[in-house]
């Protein structure tokens, strides 16, 4: 990954990763069920912080998601959205909630394949 690309991206995780930890909390609270998670994580929805930049996601962030898995010290789900400046997609954002851990956040090439079992959770 060319440098400047590299600092592009890293900008916008930063972004997303202290709006997650602004409106989330350091570390994503426990929850008792996936549908708890899934409510959670939409609380993580970025309009403001993309109003204020030339960048939105699509479907909005956080996106669509895997069905949230139970492990032994809580919930995990990871949700993933393409990233556009203007119309131009520019990369594709994977954000990890895990109960009592800091909210993840990768940007990862334009083109990166979301899988095909996420779904929006803005419908769900």
């Amino acid at each position: 990954m060319p440098f400047e690309q590299n600092v592009y991206f890293s900008g916008i995780r930063g972004a997303y990763r202290d709006h997650c930890i602004r409106t989330l909390g350091y570390t994503i609270p426990q929850v008792e069920t996936a549908a708890a998670l899934i409510e959670l994580a939409k609380k993580a929805d970025a309009g403001e912080l993309e109003a204020q930049h030339t960048f939105h996601t699509e479907p909005p962030f956080p996106g669509a998601g895997e069905t949230p898995e139970k492990m032994p010290a809580g919930w995990r789900m990871i949700c993933a959205c393409r990233i556009y400046e203007g119309t131009e997609e520019v990369g594709v954002i994977f954000t990890t909630f895990v109960s009592g851990r800091p909210t993840a956040v990768i940007v990862t090439a334009s083109g990166t394949v979301i899988p095909e079992n996420y779904k929006p959770l803005a419908s769900r």
